[in-house]
C-alpha cells in the first residue's frame, strides 16, 4: 500500500515536472538532429513608429514584447522600427549555423546574440544604408541577410534583432541553416539566378521588339506596352537583386517612398496601353476617354508626389493611394476583359490568362500590407511576372500579326482600286483628250481657217493636250507601283530627256548616273513620282526661260543618300530678287513632301543649278 502511495506520488511529481519543462520551452525554438532547414516559428515582438529601442533598453524591460507563434512576421505599414526576440535551444549534434533574415528593402539592421541578457555578440549593422557591411551574396537572394552563429550544444541563446523600416511594410521571415543544409541553399540560388539573369535579358528582349513594333506600326500601344514591361520588371525585381533602391534615393528624386512612386508609374503604363489593348474605343467610346484622363490625373499625381512625399501625412496617402489604384485598376480591366471575353475579342481571352496569377498575387499582397492577412504569397514573384509578360508578348505578337495581315489586306484593296483608277484615266480621260487633239488639229481643215492667231491658240491648244497626256500617262505610271526603282526612274527621266531633246533647237541635254548606284535602290511610288517630277520641273524652267545651250541632269551618291542634280548653262537670275512662280514653289512642295533637301543656286549670266539631296 505504501509503495502504491509512493507510485502514485511520483507520477504527480514528474508529470508536474514536465508541466513546467513544456512551459519553459513552449516559447523556445528547439533544433534538433539531422535538419537542413529550419523555419523559425516562435517570435517576441515588439514594433513602434514613434521612437527607436536601444537594446538595453529591452534587456531591463523583457515585459515590451509580445510573443507570436507564427513563421511569417508582418507588422504592417505604420510601424518602422521592429524588434525581433528569438529563443533557440540546440540539442543537435552541431553547434556552427547560418541564421537567414528574409525581408526586402530593410533600411537598417542590427543582429545580437544574447545570454542571460548580457550581449554575446553584436554584429555590424546590415541593411540598405550600410551595404559595406552586407554579407556578399548571390544575385537571386540580394536582401536575405544571413549572420554564421555558433549555439553550444545543449545551450539555449536569444537572438535580438532591431530592423529600421522606412518603405513599405515590414514583413520577415527567419530561418536557421545547418552548413550542409545552406551549401543545398547556395546552390538553388545560382540556380535561380540563372534564371533571374535570362528573365532580365528577356525583358530587355520584349522592350526591344515593342519598341521597334511600335515604329513599324505608329501605334502607341506598343510604347507604353515597352513601358509597362520596364517598370513593372524594375519594381518587383529589379530593386531587390538588380538595382540598389538607394539609386533611386539619392539620384533619381523619387525619395524614400520609391515603391509607390513607381507604382503609380506602372499604373499609369497600364491603363494607357490596356485601353488600345483592348480596342475600347471601339467597344466603348465614352469608358475610353474616362480611362484616358483617369491616366493624366494619375501622372500629374506622380508628378505631385515628387515634391510631396517628404511630409509624414502625404506618404500615407501615396501608399494607400497607390495600392488602391493598383487594385481598382487590375480589377477594372479583369472585369471588362471577361465582358470582352463574350464578345469574342481575343485579346481578352489572353489578358484573363496572363493576369489571373497575378490578380491573385496583387490582392494577397495588398491585404499583407495592410495586415489583413499573414504568409507569403504561395506564388513566387518572379513566376507571376514572368507568366505576365510572356503571355502578354504572344498577345501582341498576335496583335501585331493581325495588324499587318489587316494592312496587307489593305494595301492589296488599295492597289486593286489604283488599278481600277488608272485604267478608268487610261480609257476615258486618255480616249477624250485624245479625241480633243485630233479635233482641234482637224478644225483648220474643216473650217478653212485662215487667222493666224486662232490657228497658234488651236496648235498651243493642241500642244497644251498633248503635254496634259504625257503627264496622265506619268501618273498612270505611278500609280501601277507600289515601289518605283532607280531603274524605273532612270528610264522615265531618260525618255523625258530624250523627248526634251527632240523638240529643242540648239540646246543639248544630257542625263548621266553614276555606275556605282544600285539599281536595286527602291522607292515608294509617292516620292518616285515627286522625284521624277522635280527634274521634269527643272528641264523645263531651264528649256522655257534659261535660253542654255547645255542641261545636264545626273544621279549620284553622297553621305546623305541619293544625289540628283539639274544643271543648265543659260543667263540665271538673282535668287534675292526673283518672284517665286508655281514651278520653283511646286519644287520645294514636292521636296518637303518627301522630306529631301532641295537648294537652288543661280548666279545672273552663269547659270543655274538644282540639287536634290536626302533621298534615302
Amino acid at each position: 500500500m505504501v509503495h502504491f502511495k509512493n507510485i502514485i506520488s511520483l507520477f504527480f511529481c514528474l508529470n508536474a515536472l514536465c508541466g513546467v519543462l513544456a512551459q519553459n520551452t513552449s516559447d523556445v525554438n528547439i533544433l534538433q538532429n539531422n535538419f537542413n532547414e529550419f523555419t523559425v516559428s516562435k517570435h517576441f515582438t515588439y514594433s513602434n513608429d514613434k521612437r527607436a529601442l536601444d537594446i538595453h533598453d529591452l534587456l531591463e524591460n523583457d515585459t515590451l514584447f509580445k510573443f507570436q507563434e507564427k513563421t511569417f512576421l508582418n507588422s504592417g505599414i505604420f510601424n518602422s522600427y521592429n524588434w525581433i526576440k528569438i529563443n533557440v535551444l540546440n540539442t543537435s549534434n552541431e553547434s556552427d549555423f547560418i541564421f537567414e533574415f528574409n525581408q526586402t528593402y530593410i533600411d537598417s539592421l542590427q543582429f545580437y546574440i544574447v545570454k542571460d541578457k548580457k550581449i554575446i555578440k553584436a554584429f555590424s549593422k546590415k541593411g540598405l544604408h550600410f551595404e559595406s557591411h552586407n554579407t556578399p551574396s548571390y544575385l537571386a537572394n540580394k536582401y536575405a541577410y544571413t549572420y554564421p552563429i555558433n549555439i553550444p550544444k545543449n545551450d539555449t541563446l536569444s537572438f535580438y534583432i532591431h530592423a529600421v523600416v522606412n518603405d513599405g511594410a515590414f514583413r520577415a521571415m527567419n530561418k536557421i541553416w545547418s552548413k550542409t543544409g545552406y551549401q543545398q541553399r547556395k546552390k538553388d540560388i545560382q540556380i535561380r539566378s540563372t534564371y533571374l539573369v535570362f528573365f532580365a535579358g528577356f525583358t530587355v528582349l520584349v522592350i526591344i521588339i515593342s519598341i521597334a513594333m511600335f515604329f513599324f506600326s505608329r501605334q502607341r500601344l506598343y510604347l507604353y506596352y515597352a513601358g509597362f514591361v520596364g517598370v513593372i520588371f524594375l519594381n518587383l525585381l529589379g530593386l531587390r537583386y538588380f538595382v540598389s533602391p538607394l539609386y533611386f534615393e539619392k539620384y533619381l528624386f523619387l525619395g524614400n517612398n520609391f515603391l509607390e512612386m513607381f507604382t503609380l508609374l506602372q499604373t499609369f503604363f497600364v491603363i494607357q496601353y490596356l485601353k488600345y489593348f483592348f480596342s475600347l474605343k471601339t467597344y466603348y467610346p465614352k469608358l475610353f476617354f474616362i480611362i484616358e484622363r483617369a491616366a493624366l490625373i494619375i501622372l500629374a499625381f506622380f508628378v505631385l508626389a515628387l515634391f510631396l512625399r517628404r511630409f509624414e501625412w502625404f506618404y500615407t496617402l501615396s501608399y494607400y493611394s497607390a495600392k488602391i489604384l493598383l487594385l481598382l485598376v487590375t480589377v477594372g480591366f479583369y472585369t471588362i476583359a471577361i465582358k470582352l471575353c463574350f464578345k469574342k475579342e481575343i485579346m481578352a481571352y489572353y489578358f484573363v490568362i496572363a493576369y489571373f496569377p497575378l490578380m491573385f498575387v496583387v490582392v494577397h499582397y495588398i491585404l499583407t500590407a495592410l495586415k489583413l492577412t499573414s504568409g507569403y504569397s504561395p506564388l513566387e514573384w518572379e513566376f507571376v511576372i514572368f507568366f505576365e509578360i510572356f503571355v502578354l508578348t504572344i498577345a501582341m505578337s498576335h496583335r501585331y500579326y493581325l495588324l499587318m495581315q489587316e494592312n496587307i489586306a489593305y494595301q492589296k484593296k488599295l492597289y486593286e482600286q489604283r488599278l481600277k483608277i488608272s485604267r478608268d484615266l487610261h480609257d476615258n480621260i486618255g480616249a477624250q483628250l485624245t479625241f480633243i487633239i485630233s479635233s482641234i488639229e482637224n478644225l483648220p481643215y474643216g473650217f478653212k481657217i485662215t487667222n493666224e492667231k486662232l490657228t497658234h491658240k488651236l496648235q498651243s491648244i493642241s500642244t497644251f493636250t498633248k503635254d496634259t497626256i504625257y503627264e496622265l500617262r506619268d501618273t498612270i505610271w505611278a500609280m501601277n507601283k507600289s515601289k518605283i526603282s532607280l531603274e524605273d526612274l532612270q528610264v522615265r527621266i531618260s525618255n523625258f530627256v530624250e523627248k526634251a531633246n527632240a523638240h529643242s533647237e540648239g540646246m543639248v541635254f544630257t542625263f548621266n548616273v553614276d555606275d556605282s548606284i544600285s539599281n536595286a535602290i527602291e522607292f515608294s511610288s509617292l516620292k518616285g513620282m515627286n522625284i521624277y517630277r522635280i527634274i521634269q520641273e527643272a528641264v523645263n524652267n531651264a528649256f522655257k526661260y534659261a535660253e542654255a545651250n547645255n542641261v545636264l541632269v545626273s544621279i549620284s551618291e553622297n553621305d546623305s543618300g541619293i544625289f540628283v542634280e539639274i544643271k543648265d548653262d543659260g543667263k540665271g537670275f538673282d535668287l534675292q530678287t526673283i518672284e517665286s512662280g508655281n514651278g520653283l514653289n511646286n519644287m520645294k512642295k514636292r521636296a518637303k513632301d518627301i522630306g529631301a533637301v532641295l537648294e537652288i543656286e543661280s548666279e545672273l549670266h552663269k547659270g543655274t543649278s538644282v540639287k536634290l539631296s536626302s533621298l534615302l
